[in-house]
C-alpha cells in the first residue's frame, strides 16, 4: 500500500520509516504531532495505512517487511539489499531535513550505515532497538551514526548513558491514543456482554506469527469454551493479514477495526509476544505469553538473547508476573490448563493486575509523540 500523492519539493521533507505495524501506529503518532508544530512539513519513506493516511508518501508495502526470524530473513535477503537501494535512491532524490527510524533495527541499522556513507543528513531512531536484550555489540552503529536516539523505557536512558550514549526519554507513545474507558462503554461498542468473561486471542501482527499462533489459540479457546459455554472470544485481528484464508469458529468474534478496545475490554489475554503485551500491561488486562519461532531462529535466540523473560512485561517488572508459554511449551493444552488457572483463580487474577498497574506507572509518559516531536524538531534548529 503506497500513498498516491509525489511529495512537493517546495516543502521541507522528513524521511521516516516504519517495517511493521506497532511501528506504525507510533509513527503517525509522531507524524501528526510534528504536524501540529509544523504544518508546512511532508514525509517520504516506508510506512503503513496508519502513517499513510497521516499523510506519508511510501515507497514501499509495510506487509512485506513483517520478517522475523534468523532463518526467514536470510530467505529475504535480497528482498531488502534492494529495498536499501530504492530507499538511498529516494532519499537523494527528496533531499529530507531529517532521517527518522522506528525500531526495525534489523534493516534500520544497516541502512544508518549506508545513508551516513552517502549523505550529509542528521539520523533520528525513534523507539530504540532492544540492545540490552541481544546484540548490544550492535551499540557502536547507535554511537557512530545516530545523531538523535529517543527511547520509550526509562531504564534505557542510563543503559545508553553509561555506554557513552546519550538518548532522551520521551514516554511510551501507547499512552498517546489511549482514553480509558469503562467496560461497560467498551463492550457496549463492541457488542459483547459486559457480565460474561471475555477472552481475546493476539496471535500476532506477521503472517509468519499468525500462522505459527493461530491454531494454538483456537483450539485452546476451542477447549475453554467447553469448560465454560459462556465465555465470549474475540479474535483481536491485524489489517495487514487476510483473514479469509483461515476458516474459524463462528463463535469466535473478529475484531479487526478496534483490536486494542477488545483487549482493553478483555477479562484475559491470550497474547504472541510483541507490543500487544505492553498495550495489555497499559490497559491491565491480565495475560498468558506464548511464542514459537522456526527450530532454528528459537535455538539462536537461546544463545543470543541475554535477558531471562521472552515478555516486555516481565522484563520491566524485573520477575515473572505474567506466565510465559514458549517454543515446546506452546501447546494447545497447556494454554488451556494455564488460562483455567488463572480464571477460576480470582485472587491470582487479582494480583495478577496489580503487578501490572506497577508496570504501567513505569511505563507512563503521556505526550511521547508530542515530546519525541519536539526533541526532533529542536535537534534541527
Amino acid at each position: 500500500m503506497t500513498a498516491n500523492s509525489i511529495t512537493d519539493i517546495t516543502k521541507q521533507t522528513y524521511f521516516i520509516i516504519a517495517g511493521e505495524q506497532s511501528a506504525d501506529n507510533h509513527g503517525a503518532s509522531l507524524m501528526k504531532a510534528m504536524l501540529v508544530q509544523n504544518p508546512e512539513i511532508e514525509f517520504n519513506g516506508i510506512g503503513g495505512k496508519e502513517m499513510i493516511e497521516a499523510g506519508l508518501y511510501s515507497i514501499e508495502d509495510i506487509d512485506k517487511m513483517a520478517v522475523m526470524g534468523f532463518v526467514e530473513v536470510i530467505r529475504h535477503l535480497g528482498f531488502f539489499r534492494n529495498l536499501s537501494k530504492r530507499v538511498l535512491a529516494e532519499i537523494d532524490k527528496c533531499q529530507p531535513k531529517q532521517i527518522i527510524l522506528i525500531d526495525y533495527p534489523g534493516f534500520n541499522l544497516r541502512l544508518a550505515k549506508k545513508i551516513k556513507e552517502q549523505f550529509d543528513i542528521p539520523i533520528t531512531y525513534y523507539v530504540s532497538p532492544q540492545l540490552w536484550a541481544w546484540k548490544e555489540n550492535r551499540i557502536k552503529i547507535i554511537r557512530k551514526y545516530i545523531d538523535l536516539l529517543l527511547v520509550i523505557f526509562p531504564f534505557e536512558e542510563e543503559w545508553y548513558r553509561v555506554r557513552g550514549v546519550e538518548a532522551k526519554f520521551v514516554g511510551h507513545p501507547t499512552f498517546d491514543d489511549w482514553t480509558p474507558t469503562s467496560k461497560e462503554e467498551l463492550c457496549k461498542s463492541l457488542n459483547l456482554n459486559a457480565d460474561k468473561q471475555k477472552i481475546i486471542l493476539y496471535p500476532g501482527s506477521r503472517l509468519q506469527e499468525v500462522k505459527k499462533h493461530l491454531p494454538i489459540l483456537v483450539q485452546a479457546a476451542a477447549k475453554l469454551r467447553n469448560d465454560d459455554s459462556s465465555l465470549q472470544f474475540i479474535l483481536g485481528a491485524s489489517q495487514q493479514i487476510n483473514w479469509s484464508q483461515w476458516s474459524l469458529p463462528n463463535w469466535i468474534q473478529i475484531e479487526s477495526d478496534n483490536p486494542q478496545k477488545a483487549l482493553e475490554c478483555a477479562d484475559l489475554a491470550l497474547v504472541a509476544s510483541g507490543t500487544a503485551t505492553l498495550e495489555a500491561a497499559v490497559f491491565g488486562t491480565p495475560m498468558i505469553i506464548i511464542y514459537k519461532m522456526a527450530t532454528i531462529s528459537w535455538w539462536l535466540s537461546k544463545l543470543l538473547v541475554k535477558v531471562p523473560y521472552a515478555g516486555m512485561v516481565n522484563i520491566i517488572a524485573g520477575k515473572k508476573i505474567i506466565p510465559e508459554l514458549l517454543q515446546e511449551n506452546a501447546t494447545s493444552e497447556k494454554l488451556f490448563y494455564t488460562a483455567l488457572s488463572i480464571l477460576k483463580n480470582p485472587p491470582k487474577m487479582e494480583k495478577m493486575m496489580a503487578d501490572l498497574k506497577e508496570v504501567q506507572v513505569t511505563l507512563e509518559g503521556v505526550g511521547a509523540s508530542k515530546k519525541a516531536a519536539t526533541q526532533i524538531f529542536g535537534f534541527n534548529s
